[in-house]
């Protein structure tokens, strides 16, 4: 399974706030003093072609840039699949049941033989977080060959532009393996549990299509994870990748950064770090603002 499934899952956790922002995917970030810009536009890790629905502007400014940031670089992720696959895998050889009561795992298994067929026995020696992972890929549809993110970088590498991660796969992989596996396997226990998991899935998809970023943190807040485990999926995360960024922009190169959009929004999300760092971030189209 590809990493960009795990960016999907992470993009997507919890994640609260009560401001609510304009509809715009693609914004602008610009410095008092200064004539560049940078763009930071908020994706949807997926194969879907309404994660495809971009603003007429985006490859505009796109095209116009000198770096292309995404949460991880697409040549380092296919260098590290090796590790990637090991990562997904439970520790010390642990099986899923050793997770559960017999009542549980009974119920788990159960559900994912249903849902997943002959990959089902598979599952047993995976992490939770990423058979959660497959089972939201799976309920998507795969309209595209590549999901979105790739396919900006790839479009980059095709105009002969330079290429960076935000983030190291590892850096990524330390996030999932900070969240207990005990919480892990209590919210794959939740999701097999739903009835509405496609409904739900197609109205985030619908949401992102309509660039409206507030019914898409409405539909997708959970409170499957504990406060740590949303510290360690979003909140480190932001910090660490609007400080990478923000290295870039300083050294005077105009950035269109790829990132998921759950990362965008809130008090600690990247935007407003962004202005905390003394930019002006605004809707491309729209004045700049602090």
């Amino acid at each position: 399974m590809r990493n960009v499934t795990l960016a999907f899952l992470c993009a997507f956790a919890q994640y609260a706030f009560t401001q609510p922002i304009p509809n715009s995917l693609l914004w602008r970030i610009t410095r008092n003093g200064s004539p560049d810009t940078s763009f930071i536009y908020g994706t949807l890790h997926s194969r879907d072609a309404r994660a495809f629905t971009l603003q007429d502007s985006t490859l505009f400014f796109f095209d116009r840039c000198d770096v292309i940031a995404g949460e991880l670089e697409l040549e380092e992720t296919e260098r590290m699949s090796p590790s990637l696959a090991n990562a997904m895998f439970l520790p010390n050889g642990r099986s899923l049941d050793a997770l559960y009561s017999k009542r549980e795992y009974k119920l788990v298994a159960a559900a994912l033989k249903e849902k997943l067929g002959p990959l089902a026995p598979l599952c047993t020696k995976l992490r939770p977080f990423y058979i959660i992972a497959m089972l939201t890929e799976m309920e998507m549809n795969g309209d595209s060959a590549t999901v979105l993110d790739a396919w900006l970088q790839q479009r980059a590498v095709q105009q002969g532009k330079k290429v960076i991660g935000l983030e190291t796969v590892a850096e990524q992989l330390g996030a999932v393996e900070r969240i207990p596996l005990t919480d892990q396997a209590r919210l794959l226990l939740n999701v097999l549990r739903e009835t509405d998991g496609r409904s739900s899935i197609t109205a985030a998809l619908d949401a992102y299509a309509a660039h409206d970023l507030n019914a898409l943190m409405v539909l997708l807040e959970r409170d499957g994870l504990p406060e740590h485990a949303d510290k360690a999926l979003l909140t480190e995360r932001n910090v660490r990748m609007a400080e990478r960024l923000n290295a870039q922009m300083s050294a005077g190169q105009r950035v269109f950064a790829a990132v998921g959009a759950a990362h965008l929004p809130g008090s600690e999300g990247i935007l407003q770090l962004l202005r905390n760092s003394g930019y002006s971030v605004a809707p491309a189209g729209l004045p700049a603002a602090h």
